[in-house]
Parts: C-alpha cells; sequence; structure tokens
C-alpha cells in the first residue's frame, strides 16, 4: 500500500471503531427502550423497530472484524478487504464480504420500508 493512502485507511478503521462503539450502545438502548417501556402496542412496527437496531449492531460488528474498503465507479460497488481476521483464508473472507453486501442492501431496504411505512401511516 502506498504510504501517502495508508493514514486515510488508518483514519478509516479509527471512524468504523468509534461507530462501532457507538452504534451498539444507542442501538442496545433503543432495542431495551422499545422491547420493555413503550407502553403501547403497535404490532408488526415494533418488530421493525427492534429488528433494524439488531441488524445495525450486527453490521456494524462485521464490518468491525473485516474492515471493508469500498470502491465505487459509476453504478457498481467492490467490496475488498486487505486483512484476515482470525486468519481466515481468501474464500472465507470472500464469503464474508458478500455476507457484508447483502446485509449492507439489506439495511438499505429496511430503511425503505420504514419510509413507506410511516409515509402510508400519516396518509
Amino acid at each position: 500500500m502506498s504510504g501517502t493512502y495508508s493514514i486515510y485507511v488508518k483514519y478509516a478503521q479509527n471512524v468504523a471503531d468509534i461507530g462501532f462503539l457507538t452504534t451498539t450502545i444507542f442501538c442496545s438502548i433503543l432495542i431495551y427502550l422499545t422491547i420493555f417501556k413503550v407502553k403501547r402496542n403497535f404490532g408488526s412496527y415494533t418488530y421493525l423497530l427492534v429488528l433494524f437496531p439488531a441488524l445495525g449492531i450486527f453490521f456494524a460488528t462485521l464490518e468491525i472484524v473485516l474492515y471493508p474498503n469500498v470502491f465505487h465507479h459509476d453504478a457498481s460497488y467492490v467490496f475488498y478487504s486487505t486483512s484476515r481476521p482470525f486468519g481466515m483464508g481468501k474464500n472465507a473472507v470472500i464469503i464474508l464480504l458478500g455476507f457484508y453486501g447483502g446485509v449492507y442492501a439489506f439495511t438499505v431496504s429496511m430503511l425503505s420500508v420504514q419510509f413507506l411505512y410511516r409515509y402510508w401511516a400519516i396518509f
């Protein structure tokens, strides 16, 4: 890796570390409040409010384990990792990166579902 860009990789890893801590803390608080402190029964929306932060914690955990890098060009993304966590082989890291991409896509789709649910609830 070039010496000029290695400092940015370190910054990105520090941001991922801070993001993991804040995501774990705040999403855990949100899950706790949703499950134990909300008095009204919102039905399936309650499950959505618990699933989304749980998925966020899982996504942050995957990010902290893999430290993936993303290259974006036009309409495509390339996920790659320069680390081998836990001494995994290349194929295991490739499978985890594919899983990371799937969790990322699922997170974005959950945002759209929440938007549509709230839109339909208002109108």
